[in-house]
């Protein structure tokens, strides 16, 4: 997620950057509105209130306009563009009326400049730095500076004065005594380090702005390929699970095909055929189904309710075993998106700790599921012999070999899991079975 507050994206939505745009003008135009108010305050020498009020009006009204202009969504830069040269000439008009190159917020001038090397091309924003240039020369230039008093420092004004350009002479004294040469060369100095900040912001911020949008689109493109991949490894999860479950009743037709053949055609054996059979095309219609819902976006699901669903579908597939459920629950939510894969894998799971107890003549199982604080637990605990320890090390993470199946259903189950955001960990249990737990963390898929 990218930060949208009085921050600019470099390539991100349109209409939200010229939302947070308006957001960084309407910062700006507090800023005026603030200064505005305190000169009126401590009754700073402004040439025209009137004037400047209906300036400060029009600032805010070129905000409120901001998202509305023609072609906002479809050309945005036009928008952003027109935004720079509004703040560079109302910015500029205002200080023509507060004390010109003197006044200190003629930093504000710096700002556009800024805004437009990180939304605009570098060649828009240079020229966006002289223009702001061109508004200083010209504050600096054509509207001089008001007198300073050399006895207070301050800026002397008079409205009625008609010794030409706002400036107002004490006691007959001539202008160079009241502006002196050094602080003349101050304020060309400051001209000077006016523009080259101007420049220097414009060339540098909009240089990294290119490489930020570079980036975001080399991340974008990053993106793009790891989705694929996952839904490769996804479609690749659901074939070898299929493949899996295939094992056991191609299994049961080799033998029911050996049968068959041994001797006379026997009804009971061609049901027992056609069952499997219907088994196998279930298996294959189901993965069908599975890679077609790939195509559709998925929700996010509640994992309990999952879970819980699982465990009744498995138990109509798996009658002979007894199962324990007990449960501990919040009103926290801790969500998954892929309810298929997380269904499969809880379904091999189950299935090895049932063939497990079944081996010993014990086919039962104690689930207990709990969801405290947005962290998911699932444990299963079966009453087999147990896995040597050894083996209980590379249990679900290497494939384990199998002379029923393809010994891939823990491997399967721990990936699939894992890819999800959660983690499948086994250990002995008292009775001597093994317990598997589940456990999905705080804030993860």
């Amino acid at each position: 997620m990218l930060p949208n507050r009085s921050t600019f994206s470099a390539d991100s939505d349109p209409f939200q950057q010229i939302k947070q745009l308006q957001q960084f003008r309407w910062g700006l135009i507090g800023t005026s509105y603030l200064a505005a108010l305190a000169a009126w305050w401590v009754q700073y020498p402004v040439s025209s209130w009137p004037l400047m009020l209906l300036l400060l009006a029009l600032y805010g009204c070129t905000n409120l306009s901001l998202p509305w202009l023609p072609g906002a969504r479809l050309k945005p830069q036009r928008v952003f563009a027109l935004a720079v040269l509004y703040d560079l000439t109302l910015l500029t008009l205002m200080l023509a009326l507060a004390g010109g190159a003197g006044n200190g917020l003629i930093a504000l001038l710096l700002l556009p400049v800024a805004v437009s090397a990180v939304l605009l091309p570098g060649r828009i924003a240079l020229l966006s730095a002289a223009l702001a240039v061109s508004c200083y020369l010209l504050l600096a230039l054509l509207l001089p500076l008001n007198p300073v008093d050399p006895q207070t420092g301050q800026l002397i004004y008079d409205p009625h004065a008609v010794h030409g350009s706002h400036q107002v002479f004490i006691d007959a004294a001539t202008p160079a005594e009241l502006l002196p040469a050094q602080f003349s060369s101050h304020l060309w100095q400051m001209a000077w380090a006016f523009a080259l900040s101007a420049f220097f912001i414009a060339a540098f911020v909009s240089a990294q702005a290119r490489l930020v949008r570079q980036k975001s689109r080399e991340l974008q493109q990053l993106q793009q390929q790891q989705w694929q991949q996952e839904q490769m490894l996804t479609v690749a999860t659901y074939a070898a699970n299929a493949a899996h479950e295939l094992a056991t009743p191609l299994q049961n037709l080799t033998l029911l095909t050996d049968e068959l053949n041994d001797g006379p055609p026997d009804q009971a054996l061609l049901r027992d055929l056609q069952q499997e059979v219907q088994r196998c095309q279930l298996i294959v219609q189901q993965l069908r189904q599975n890679a077609q819902q790939l195509r559709q976006p998925q929700r996010q699901t509640p994992l309990h309710q999952v879970a819980r669903q699982a465990l009744q579908l498995w138990l109509v597939s798996r009658p002979e075993v007894s199962l324990d459920l007990s449960e501990q629950l919040d009103d926290s939510q801790c969500l998954v998106a892929d309810t298929l894969a997380w269904s499969a894998a809880l379904f091999n799971i189950l299935d090895n700790a049932a063939d497990a107890g079944s081996a010993v003549q014990q086919p039962r199982l104690t689930v207990r599921l709990s969801q405290q604080r947005q962290l998911f637990i699932l444990q299963i605990e079966d009453f087999g012999s147990g896995v040597p320890a050894t083996q209980l090390r590379e249990l679900g993470k290497v494939p384990q070999p199998s002379p029923e199946g393809l010994g891939l259903g823990q491997f399967l189950a721990n990936s699939s899991i894992e890819r999800l955001g959660g983690t499948v960990t086994r250990s002995p249990s008292p009775s001597g079975g093994l317990i598997s737990q589940i456990r999905f963390p705080a804030g993860g898929h």
